[in-house]
């Protein structure tokens, strides 16, 4: 896994001035999870057909991070405060 992809189309070497390419893309990622208990074959979402955002079902890395949790036995709902104070995020595990 990665924190981003490629964007669904090439650019144009940003106005002439480089080698055209693609650029980084956070809007929509993919992910391989194998091991660890987790359960293995499955799709969990889809992006629309250009892969340019998700269409159904999205996810955020705190959804990856709790399923991890889950299958090494760590409660995912579990709370470590910090000087900051509790996180933003509620988590929820992909089942």
């Amino acid at each position: 896994m990665g924190e981003f992809r490629r964007t669904p189309r090439l650019n144009n070497g940003h106005n002439g001035k480089g080698t055209p390419g693609r650029d980084h893309w956070g809007r929509a990622l993919s992910c391989l999870v194998a091991g660890g208990g987790v359960q293995g074959g499955r799709i969990v979402g889809s992006t629309n057909a250009k892969g340019e955002h998700p269409v159904e079902r999205p996810l955020k890395p705190a959804d990856l991070h709790a399923s991890i949790y889950h299958v090494l036995g760590v409660d995912p709902t579990m709370q470590l405060l910090d000087q900051a104070g509790p996180p933003s995020w509620r988590p929820t595990m992909v089942r």
